[in-house]
């Protein structure tokens, strides 16, 4: 009986220490993502504000898209390009002209990593 108490409690220990991380990293990622932004854009303290929680919705709608397993695959294009979509328009109320086409070539190259071109 105490092996199996024992048991348990590791399991609970595990799984929080499981949830606590991936929550950090997650945090991390967002992090990095808003430095890599602020340096390339060069995001004064009001931009970096207003799109934290710009980034953080977009990867939370990303997050959501990828965890769904109903959709097919057509679906889950269009649901892309709609949150990249409403990214870029939230995003340019934040930015300038300049540094929205700067975001759009980031964004260009990164595409062509992905695709190995």
């Amino acid at each position: 009986m105490r092996s199996i108490n024992a048991i348990k409690q590791l399991v609970v220990v595990a799984t929080a220490v499981f949830c606590l991380t991936s929550l950090a990293i997650g945090q991390m990622v967002e992090a990095l993502q808003m430095k890599e932004l602020t340096e390339k854009l060069q995001l004064n303290e009001k931009q970096q504000q207003a799109l934290t929680p710009i980034v953080a919705q977009r990867d939370k709608s990303l997050k959501a898209l990828k965890a769904d397993t109903s959709a097919g695959k057509l679906h889950k294009l269009r649901k892309l390009e709609a949150i990249q979509a409403n990214f870029k328009a939230s995003a340019s109320k934040v930015l300038t002209p300049e540094q929205s086409k700067k975001l759009e070539a980031l964004q260009a190259e990164r595409r062509e990593k992905l695709m190995g071109t």
